[in-house]
């Protein structure tokens, strides 16, 4: 019988790990490291402007905060970034399911951003930070959820 290969993403706002399970009982080994300056001498496009809202119908604009706007505008820069590169490893690796494993602001943003060919094969989304954890720990952890 084939074993059942699986990629796992782990990732906060900004650095990201990925890693393969080949089968049961065979653990995680990492394939990538991932960080937040990979996408430094990226193409990206920060708004000119923060952008506005109306507290209250009848009430006058305000504008957004600038450094939240700009921070916001990486972090969605970094994770496209981090999904384009874990999407090519899933097509060419041949992987059966796909586990992500994110700080719970990022794994929103993983979410609304995730390929359709990621989406298909996910199994399993945590919103934990195991980021710092050895793949020992993070096969524990995740052990009462999927077995790898």
């Amino acid at each position: 019988m084939k074993p059942i290969k699986t990629l796992v993403l782990l990732a906060d706002d900004g650095s990201a790990r990925l890693f393969e399970n080949l089968g049961v009982g065979k653990g995680l080994t990492e394939l990538e490291d991932f960080a937040a300056s990979m996408v430094v001498g990226e193409e990206v496009e920060y708004a000119d402007r923060p952008g506005r809202m109306n507290a209250a119908p009848g009430m006058g604009l305000h504008a957004f905060d600038t450094a939240e706007a700009e921070h916001d505008q990486a972090q969605e820069a970094f994770v496209k970034a981090v999904l384009a590169e874990t999407d090519a490893r899933f097509t060419e690796g041949g992987y059966d399911r796909f586990v992500m494993v994110a700080a719970p602001s990022t794994l929103g943003a993983l979410r609304a951003e995730l390929p359709a060919a990621l989406k298909e094969a996910l199994v399993l989304d945590v919103a934990k930070d195991y980021l710092k954890l050895k793949p020992a720990e993070v096969v524990n952890r995740l052990a009462d959820q999927i077995v790898l």
